[in-house]
């Protein structure tokens, strides 16, 4: 499960105003001389993931498992990349139609695809018959439906295929296919092209894009009591691993990621208020300098300093005036002037940069370094207005002031793919497996893992409160990390760590051997060279 901004299921929507049902420019072909069938019920249908397979997403998608025809029933597709959907028919046909409805419903996570492509299996070789995408935008709240609608133009085919992206949840019906048996035979069309094949590695704390990055643990701070203050005695067995049987202590995690609680309001009092709780003598940033001190007297390893990370609040479109920046009044609603407020977002986002930057300098800490800034949201949301713009003026923004943009996505959340293109330096992917509890399916490790090689990611590392209570939990969280170590994921890959609120502190300090081994695994798995 995600751990902020959870996309809602589908568990219910209305069906409300059916807009336009045909796409611009989508001429329907006939043929005076043949009989148009409806070939639709002929057809032999098979289902291949475009992504990842994961068998968590699959099962859901069973909730919503109408056919594709026959019926007002929706089918439902979560996830996984896309699909390719191809129908097979008893024989060759000259085809004139193909359609399918689908809907969009933002508020439950229903999207319409970025574009539904047609093709047809012509000689042996699939060939494009034309691409179609929606009108209505993702931003639309509205509950619609709109029907992807191409004329097929005679081309004789008994395959044909039809493709697209499913970002979050993806509802189809009414596919309609009508041909007849005479004419057709087409051959004025262009052969389907493959996409790259990928970079094939995940991000090695080598890669100059990590930024030396190796082991990162993220610390939320503020608005949570004892919970989210951290202070120099919380962050000592985080820097430097010292094992019960006394053997000699080391550097533990090298990175600290600086995140608020989902809490954190879209104010600019609740994002001052953040940086102040972050920079008060004592404790979070402070404490975390003074546990290197320490550390690096123990050690013996004068100059040596943390890199720190911290994030920037995310400003959600829609949350209303969020203060004064420059001057200027900024209300993330939008106006006129600014439907989709990207200027007003991007302009706090400058103003919380900026305060960073001079908070940064005034505290002069002797043992960290501030190394990048992260990107709190963990998708690149299909809904929200202008978000890819939003990211990428983050990251210049963030550049401008001499630092990378991170970002840790969740398990195969929207724009995981295209992380690097989107404005990010560094990424991490979350595989979300311990957070299925007892009955987690392993193959959604070794699915995170490809999908880290595919798109040269780095991997999170996941820890709950049930691995501290439930020994059936801390054997699954074992097999976990013996399963990265086993398939090369240890130390020659770049790690995040997301332990809950001080889960691995608790766990350092316990008296309980049980609870204290949870912290030399995740200690020893981290030290692997």
């Amino acid at each position: 499960m995600e751990r902020k901004h959870v996309i809602a299921g589908a568990a219910s929507f209305a069906l409300t105003a059916s807009l336009a049902t045909w796409p611009c420019g989508a001429a329907v072909w006939a043929d005076t001389q043949a009989t148009t069938l409806d070939l639709t019920s002929q057809a032999t249908v098979t289902t291949d993931v475009q992504g990842q397979y994961d068998a968590t997403f699959s099962q859901m998608e069973q909730t919503y498992n109408a056919p594709l025809w026959g019926g007002d029933g929706w089918r439902g597709f979560l996830r996984q990349g896309g699909r390719d959907i191809t129908l097979t028919l008893p024989q060759s046909y000259s085809l004139q139609t193909i359609s399918i409805q689908m809907e969009q419903n933002a508020r439950s996570g229903i999207y319409y695809p970025s574009h539904v492509d047609f093709s047809a299996n012509v000689n042996g070789s699939w060939v494009e018959l034309g691409t179609v995408r929606p009108v209505i935008p993702p931003t639309d709240k509205r509950s619609t439906t709109y029907t992807f609608r191409i004329d097929a133009k005679g081309v004789r085919t008994q395959q044909l295929r039809i493709s697209f992206p499913v970002q979050v949840w993806v509802f189809a019906r009414h596919l309609t296919i009508t041909g007849s048996t005479v004419g057709g035979g087409s051959t004025n069309l262009s052969p389907e092209t493959g996409g790259s094949p990928g970079v094939q590695q995940p991000l090695s704390p080598a890669d100059a894009r990590s930024h030396g990055i190796r082991n990162m643990l993220l610390v939320y701070t503020g608005d949570h009591g004892d919970a989210g203050t951290w202070s120099t005695a919380d962050f000592l067995p985080m820097v430097m691993y010292q094992p019960p049987n006394g053997a000699p202590a080391q550097h533990l995690f090298d990175s600290v990621l600086f995140l608020p609680y989902s809490t954190l309001q879209d104010t600019q009092g609740a994002w001052q208020a953040y940086l102040d709780d972050l920079f008060r003598p004592g404790q979070q940033l402070s404490a975390l300098d003074a546990a290197v001190g320490q550390a690096n007297q123990i050690l013996g390893t004068p100059g040596y300093r943390e890199k720190v990370v911290i994030a920037l609040p995310y400003p959600v479109y829609g949350d209303g005036v969020w203060g004064v920046a420059n001057g200027v009044s900024l209300n993330f609603d939008g106006s006129a002037q600014d439907p989709n407020a990207l200027s007003a977002r991007m302009q706090a986002l400058q103003w919380y940069m900026q305060t960073l930057q001079a908070d940064w300098n005034r505290a002069g800490f002797q043992n960290l370094t501030l190394v990048g800034v992260y990107w709190e949201n963990e998708q690149i949301d299909p809904g929200a207005p202008a978000e890819a713009r939003l990211v990428g003026g983050a990251a210049q923004a963030a550049h401008a002031q001499g630092w990378p943009l991170f970002w840790i996505p969740f398990y195969d959340a929207p724009g995981t793919d295209v992380w690097n293109q989107a404005g990010f330096e560094a990424a991490w992917l979350q595989s979300n497996f311990i957070e299925q509890g007892t009955a987690a399916d392993a193959r959604r490790i070794t699915e995170a893992e490809q999908a880290a090689r595919r798109d040269g990611l780095g991997i999170e590392v996941e820890l709950t409160d049930g691995v501290l209570q439930d020994p059936g939990m801390q054997a699954e969280y074992q097999a976990f990390l013996q399963q990265l170590q086993q398939n090369g994921f240890a130390g020659a890959v770049s790690h995040a760590y997301y332990a809950g609120s001080k889960l691995l502190v608790t766990a350092a300090q316990s008296p309980d051997p049980a609870v204290r081994a949870v912290y030399d695994q995740t200690a020893q798995f981290a030290l692997q060279p």
